[in-house]
């Protein structure tokens, strides 16, 4: 095992006990050579693979408020918006036509409420706030348009700065708000049930 095998299974093991272990350690641990590789790493871990933690939507808000997180969040509010609206546009389409379109190539059958379901979660996809980015739609948006959404979905990782938290003061309770509202709006159900047109768009790869 090399140094940055073993500290890549210190680190995921202190993670799966529950404790914070520090990144910047577990790096400071090997070679220069080695740190690049090892980060990518742990990043994948976490964002990948690491068990979820109980929700805790104060330290949640309060990621969402430091300054490299907002202007993080900016610069993907600004890409995301130019980069597949811009697409569109291109290709001479409005929502609902690439809604259409996308479904079509994705082989999803949809009668015309679902084509408008469609259509809203690709504006949430134009906007950047699509909760996840199916590997169907994202081939089904490439093949339409010619431009891979995920160059404009790779937003700010919230939850990897939620998982290395430590911190312990109040946040804003504007920010709390915020932060349950989206998890509610995560939650609910499709006012029609769960159909195809859900599945594609909000279902794991």
């Amino acid at each position: 095992m090399t140094t940055a095998d073993k500290m890549f299974s210190d680190f995921r093991a202190a993670h799966e006990r529950g404790e914070r272990p520090n990144v910047a350690d577990c790096l400071a641990g090997v070679s220069a050579g080695e740190r690049e590789p090892l980060e990518a790493r742990i990043n994948r871990y976490l964002i990948e693979e690491a068990p979820l933690r109980s929700y805790d939507a104060a330290a949640f808000a309060l990621e969402q408020q430091t300054p490299v997180m907002l202007r993080a969040a900016e610069l993907f509010d600004e890409a995301a918006a130019a980069n597949l609206v811009a697409a569109r546009e291109r290709a001479g389409l409005t929502l609902g036509e690439l809604a259409a379109a996308v479904l079509e190539n994705a082989g999803v059958r949809a009668d015309q409420a679902e084509q408008q379901k469609a259509a809203d979660y690709l504006g949430q996809l134009e906007q950047g706030t699509l909760p996840r980015l199916n590997q169907r739609v994202r081939e089904a948006v490439r093949s339409v348009l010619g431009a891979d959404p995920a160059a404009s979905f790779a937003r700010p990782d919230y939850g990897l700065a939620f998982r290395l938290s430590v911190r312990d003061q109040e946040a804003p309770e504007e920010s709390i708000e915020r932060a349950e509202l989206l998890l509610d709006a995560l939650s609910t159900p499709s006012p029609r049930g769960w159909d195809d047109v859900d599945e594609l768009f909000l279902s794991d790869d």
